[in-house]
């Protein structure tokens, strides 16, 4: 779906909006407006990194970023182009936070087009600070309940945390590297860049360098956290082991007792009625023998 919007007193330059582009729309973009269609093989790929890049005759330029997608850690690109004093934003329908967010801006004035663009960034920086913060809490909520109890559980939830931070992680990474080369577009075109550009970006940097602290410091929280669960694993099944074990020797001592009586030979009090009670006492006494040895060796 294609939307065109024409420079008027809020926009002064004309705003392209397209949503869920397809090979019709692209050649539609070729033949109304222009857009080399080389350029256009970038704007349905969903696996677009993160970058911006700048024609050969500074013609147009390419910026491609990341914005998460609604209830996921999951990312998806942005596609902003800069040509013929147009600006053209490809998005998909899923993208209603950013969908929203460009109605939003449409409304407000913007006398050039990065300051649209930057202004449509950051709010994206500051989703992915609350996408950050909320995987903070479920890590949090984990550590709370740091224990064995229900350990599949908690080492599920650690799984899909510690996925969830990888997602998040690329994408911001890749977003502020795309970010730091935003300056250049001025450099290289003829794209104004003037103070409040200046500034807007400068906020931009901010948020994303601490989206980028937080994950990181959540990485390394879950991976503390792994290994923690990992020991506290480690020391039961090592209790268990030492507690199968004991008992497997101690209960080796009847079969032995019992072995001796069951011979056909003759043996202390092997005589009498009691001679069976004599045996039961007798393995008794050698289990608690045995018992106080491995106490006092540390082995209990």
């Amino acid at each position: 779906m294609i939307n065109t919007y024409s420079a008027n007193t809020t926009h002064e330059f004309d705003l392209v909006l397209i949503q869920d582009c397809d090979e019709a729309e692209k050649q539609q973009l070729t033949e109304n407006f222009g857009l080399p269609s080389i350029l256009l093989e970038y704007v349905d790929d969903k696996d677009e990194p993160s970058r911006i890049e700048i024609g050969v005759d500074s013609n147009y330029v390419l910026m491609v970023f990341w914005a998460p997608m609604k209830g996921t850690s999951h990312s998806e690109p942005v596609s902003v182009i800069f040509f013929a004093q147009k600006l053209f934003v490809f998005t998909y329908s899923e993208m209603i936070f950013v969908n929203k967010t460009i109605e939003t801006l449409r409304a407000q004035k913007h006398a050039k087009r990065m300051a649209f663009v930057l202004d449509l960034i950051l709010p994206i920086v500051r989703k992915y600070i609350g996408r950050v913060s909320s995987l903070e809490y479920r890590a949090n909520q984990i550590q709370g309940d740091l224990s064995i109890r229900n350990r599949m559980k908690h080492l599920d939830d650690l799984t899909l945390v510690n996925q969830d931070a990888i997602y998040l992680r690329s994408a911001i990474q890749e977003n502020s590297s795309c970010f730091e080369e935003i300056k250049s577009i001025s450099q290289d075109t003829d794209i104004s860049f003037d103070k409040t550009c200046n500034r807007k970006l400068h906020n931009i940097q901010l948020e994303t360098n601490q989206a980028g602290r937080m994950i990181s410091l959540i990485s390394e929280s879950v991976e503390q956290l792994s290994n923690t669960y990992d020991r506290l694993i480690n020391n039961n099944l090592n209790d268990i082991m030492r507690f199968l074990t004991i008992w497997s020797l101690l209960l080796a001592v009847p079969p032995i007792v019992s072995g001796f009586y069951g011979m056909n030979m003759h043996l202390p009090m092997t005589g009498g009625s009691l001679a069976w009670l004599a045996s039961l006492v007798l393995t008794i006494i050698l289990m608690l023998i045995f018992l106080i040895y491995l106490h006092n060796h540390h082995s209990v």
